[in-house]
């Protein structure tokens, strides 16, 4: 290959998925479900196309006439086109059934009948696309629709072998077509009750799959957050951290980080003990949720220390929301145990700056509360800009 060639392949190359990607966009739409109902509607038109290639062999070795065999086989054609559009149109999604898996089914065992009745010494095979459409409706209906689409199969199968065998007994001879209807009658049942175990099933399953959702829903809450106080823990406001940093990066949202600590709470489990210690934990956990702005997030980071993110977004300023609730909780008992045992805190405040490392901001908040517990404690200090 020369060097020209080899550089013409290399430009085209990351084009060609491109392209097949935008085709098959544009055949099977680009939303997950959608494509997927019409992957499964291609896949089942198969029959169709089988049926349609019986018929040329029908007319190519004088089995049936040509007139009638083109009509049945563009009627058919136009059918699933009508399918087709209909999912790739969103049209089908008025319907409680947005696969539209029993008109088709239906459709498909009409026209199984009508190429039966139409394709003379031929017609015996079209027996394996009627269970084979069946066995196809099985994987997707409800036992009910089911049970119509099986009805539906012994009825306009047999009706067609009825009237066939009373006008064409010499390639439908009516001894060979009762012994085609019974194996009919004995297929349809089993299939019918396939659906049904397959329905019971699929139910099953769902269920399972939705306890196991909501369980590791529940884990993964589990995971997240401190269970004494119920505020999401340090590894998961770390998480919480990084996503608001990213968001600064792109100058989309500002924020503010407040590191708090409980004064003297080494006392407080030396003097009370420390279920009355776990007691303040709680109750101040509770207390500043509700003090603080529904935009607020709140963490227990480590011990009686809790690191709170004030997103710069009203109402009011995040260090007024701060020192209102150091100014409510300092008069407020927060143990049951203890009524009379009354607890401040003191909280450094900093202010993220754009282009900081995380950590950087979490540094200048604690000595901003280094600062606060050395100048006597119960009261904020704001790190310098």
């Amino acid at each position: 290959m020369s060097v020209q060639s080899h550089a013409m392949a290399q430009q085209l190359a990351p084009e060609e998925p491109l392209l097949g990607n935008k085709i098959a966009t544009f055949f099977l739409t680009s939303l997950p479900e959608q494509r997927t109902r019409i992957v499964r509607s291609l896949w089942s038109a198969l029959v169709v196309v089988m049926c349609v290639g019986l018929i040329a062999y029908a007319i190519h070795t004088d089995l049936m006439e040509p007139v009638e065999g083109w009509a049945l086989s563009c009627a058919m054609i136009a059918s699933n086109l009508a399918f087709y559009m209909a999912l790739r149109t969103g049209f089908n999604l008025r319907f409680a059934d947005p696969a539209l898996t029993l008109p088709q089914v239906l459709a498909a065992l009409t026209w199984i009948a009508g190429c039966y009745g139409a394709t003379s010494e031929a017609h015996g095979g079209l027996l394996m696309f009627v269970a084979l459409v069946l066995v196809f409706g099985a994987f997707n209906l409800s036992p009910r629709r089911a049970r119509i689409t099986s009805l539906y199969a012994v009825v306009v199968m047999g009706m067609v072998m009825a009237i066939k065998s009373l006008h064409d007994p010499l390639r439908y001879q009516p001894r060979v077509e009762w012994a085609y209807f019974i194996f009919l009658v004995t297929m349809v049942p089993t299939v019918a009750v396939l659906a049904a175990h397959l329905h019971k099933m699929r139910q099953h399953l769902r269920g399972q799959t939705a306890d196991l959702v909501s369980a590791l829903a529940r884990i993964q809450d589990m995971a997240a957050r401190d269970p004494l106080t119920g505020l999401i823990n340090r590894r998961k406001m770390l998480d919480v951290l990084a996503q608001h940093a990213a968001l600064s990066q792109r100058e989309v949202l500002a924020f503010s980080l407040a590191y708090i600590d409980l004064d003297h709470f080494k006392q407080v489990n030396d003097s009370w003990g420390h279920r009355v210690g776990d007691e303040v934990l709680r109750g101040f956990a509770d207390e500043a949720q509700r003090l603080l702005r529904e935009t607020d997030v709140m963490a227990r980071w480590g011990g009686e220390e809790f690191l709170v993110l004030l997103p710069d977004l009203p109402p009011g300023s995040p260090i007024i929301a701060v020192e209102r609730m150091r100014s409510v909780l300092a008069g407020m008992g927060l143990s049951a145990s203890a009524p009379a045992l009354r607890m401040t805190f003191s909280a450094g405040i900093a202010v993220h700056r754009l282009g900081e490392t995380m950590d950087e901001t979490i540094e200048r908040a604690d000595k901003a509360l280094y600062q606060a517990k050395a100048s006597g404690r119960n009261q904020i200090v704001v790190a310098s800009a």
